[in-house]
């Protein structure tokens, strides 16, 4: 592979990351204010401190949900750019009308071999045929059946 096409891909990976990423991140961001926002304070001796409640949970759904989008993304995003430039380099390498023609030659060649042995073994069948036929022949005018 040229560098390229492989700057190309690695920039694809790149841009497709950073787009999940954000919108990761502004989940996240979403999922936290609105964790804080419905935190209770509640005094722990002499310091307040915010106590998520179960008025929270949406929030703590939209982070959870932040996290997956990132993680998700990013698997995408190496699926999508790693499978595409294989198949890219690949469709390069290997020139199919090629590897056609060399099936084609070797299945004639083993063809033209089975057709060549299949002739010989006709003729072997053909010239036992009739050595046997000559030897029933030759039996038959001595009046006999060939047993003492």
């Amino acid at each position: 592979m040229n560098w390229k096409r492989a700057f190309r891909w690695a920039g694809a990976y790149f841009v497709w990351t950073v787009l999940f990423a954000l919108v990761g991140v502004a989940l996240v961001a979403g999922g936290a204010y609105l964790l804080a926002a419905n935190a209770t304070p509640t005094a722990v001796g002499p310091a307040t401190v915010p106590v998520p409640t179960s008025a929270g949970l949406p929030g703590l759904a939209l982070l959870v949900a932040g996290v997956a989008v990132y993680r998700f993304g990013k698997a995408w995003a190496l699926y999508r750019t790693l499978t595409g430039a294989v198949s890219e380099d690949v469709a390069d390498t290997y020139d199919t009308q090629r590897v056609k023609s060399d099936i084609v030659s070797v299945l004639d060649d083993r063809l033209s071999d089975m057709q060549q042995d299949l002739q010989s073994v006709n003729r072997e069948m053909r010239e036992l045929k009739r050595e046997s036929e000559t030897g029933v022949e030759s039996r038959s005018e001595r009046g006999g059946d060939g047993s003492f």
